[in-house]
């Protein structure tokens, strides 16, 4: 059988989770063939339209579809859902029509690659994994070690591939020391996570100014003044006397996380956001006075760090995640956005983690908290418009100023 899409094995800088990562195929609880819609590169929408196969032509030239032209090639066709979950028509069960009677080099570039984002940077090859998938949220989230750097062999498509090009006027040298700091910073396990990341937001306020002022050649100094602020101590010091703003936070990501809706076609997403709703105190309608609401995120926040005890790598893991595969803080218009991008997924995720535990009872389990997470960033992750609104509301609500940001991560 003639090769679609040829791929080649190379060696790669991953974390370790990645590395233990295999897709565990039907077994998996929330399918990526489900629910989402499946594009087509145009090499492959336009070797399934002419498929021959007994079986799949004919469900191809009924279910394989053109998208309008202003999608690109990268998003020439799509594939028909069907079903109340809205399942990809190219299912056969729980397996892959094309995988079965085909083979993998005919999957689209989509379907290749998911859950792995692989990326070229300065001659070396990256992947990390998005955590919407369920098996590699287990291998993250869990793993005393899953963020120690390895590296591993994977199989590419070299046009999934993203190269990383100089940003902002730093060299690519640079931009890997800054990189490196703030993974580095997000590991300091000494510190709580809410002063990681007010000590990280500093850092990318500070960096984004000396961008701003064209003072590049000064980056070595301001990495070696974050490093000796975190040996030193002041700025924790300072910390101390910042209280949370319990109100704001609820309030703001209550709102947030209403935004996008409380229906769901899959059951195991419906029975959570009944629970989180439940968990904040909501009626029928999704409902709740604000007063309650601030009680059971507060009530919430206090049984998390109770359920995260039997699962303490989490939040840490989740966000190391978040900086690697999204290339932190050099992916967007300046650090500080990037930052402020950041705080806002992180505030979000960590409503609904306490939401999950404000109920009384039982305390949430370890795989209770590990499907939050991967519901939150299958929710809402993969929404560029909803990230955008995200940043947006921290703007426009005050709360993107740094000096009232400490309020706001403060937990």
């Amino acid at each position: 059988m003639a090769i679609l899409h040829r791929t080649r094995k190379l060696t790669a800088l991953v974390p370790r989770y990645a590395a233990r990562f295999s897709c565990i195929g039907p077994a998996c609880e929330d399918s990526c063939c489900s629910g989402w819609s499946v594009h087509l590169d145009k090499k492959t929408y336009k070797a399934y339209r002419q498929q021959t196969d007994t079986v799949l032509g004919p469900l191809m030239a009924q279910n394989v579809m053109r998208e309008p032209d202003t999608a690109g090639a990268k998003r020439y066709g799509v594939i028909r859902l069907q079903g109340p979950q809205q399942d990809c028509s190219l299912l056969e069960g729980r397996l892959c029509a094309v995988h079965k009677h085909l083979d993998e080099s005919f999957l689209s570039d989509v379907c290749f690659s998911f859950p792995r984002a692989t990326r070229l940077f300065a001659g070396q090859t990256e992947q990390a994994l998005t955590l919407s998938c369920p098996e590699a949220a287990r291998l993250a989230l869990l793993a005393a070690d899953a963020f120690e750097f390895t590296e591993a062999p994977i199989a590419v498509r070299d046009n999934t591939v993203d190269t990383i090009q100089p940003q902002y006027g730093l060299s690519l040298d640079q931009m890997n020391e800054t990189r490196i700091l703030c993974l580095n910073l997000m590991r300091t396990e000494d510190l709580a996570i809410w002063q990681r990341l007010a000590i990280l937001g500093v850092f990318c306020d500070e960096l984004t100014r000396l961008i701003q002022n064209g003072r590049q050649a000064e980056l070595s100094a301001l990495l070696e003044r974050t490093v000796a602020t975190l040996e030193n101590g002041e700025l924790l010091s300072a910390l101390d006397l910042i209280r949370p703003n319990y109100q704001a936070q609820a309030m703001v990501f209550a709102t947030l996380w209403a935004a996008k809706g409380f229906t769901t076609i899959s059951p195991m997403h419906a029975a959570m956001l009944d629970r989180i709703a439940q968990g904040l105190g909501a009626d029928q309608h999704g409902q709740v006075a604000a007063a309650a609401l601030v009680d059971a995120y507060v009530h919430g926040l206090a049984r998390l760090d109770e359920a995260l005890k039997l699962a303490p790598y989490l939040l840490g893991n989740y966000l190391l995640n978040d900086m690697f595969l999204n290339w932190f803080p050099l992916n967007g218009s300046s650090p500080y956005r990037n930052y402020l991008q950041l705080v806002a997924r992180f505030g979000l995720l960590r409503f609904m983690l306490a939401a999950q535990c404000a109920a009384d009872g039982a305390l949430a389990a370890p795989e209770t908290l590990v499907s939050t997470v991967q519901l939150y960033c299958r929710r809402f992750e993969h929404d560029p418009v909803f990230g955008k609104e995200v940043n947006q509301s921290l703007e426009d609500s005050g709360w993107g100023e740094l000096d009232k940001l400490f309020g706001f991560l403060r937990s």
